[in-house]
């Protein structure tokens, strides 16, 4: 496997703490945040300016000091059912 594999080509962060997450195979993902903000690690992207702040790096998604790698999206994503 290679490190420098691209797999996030933009993320968004929407209205209502839904994470737009658009993949490099065409793929978006809709995630929801809110039932994560009351857990310790992700608590601080309840802070509007924060939350906007995302960025991807194409492997992970950052907001400041909290990150989320592609493949916790997909796990997050599938509890999401």
């Amino acid at each position: 496997m290679r490190l420098n594999r691209k797999y996030i080509s933009a993320v968004k962060p929407l209205d209502d703490h839904v994470l737009q997450v658009d993949f490099v195979s065409g793929s978006r993902l809709l995630l929801d945040m809110k039932p994560y903000l009351d857990k310790l690690r992700f608590r601080p992207l309840a802070d509007m300016q924060l939350w906007n702040s995302a960025v991807t790096n194409g492997i992970f998604i950052r907001f400041g000091s909290v990150e989320i790698s592609h493949d916790e999206l997909f796990c997050m994503a599938e509890r999401e059912i």
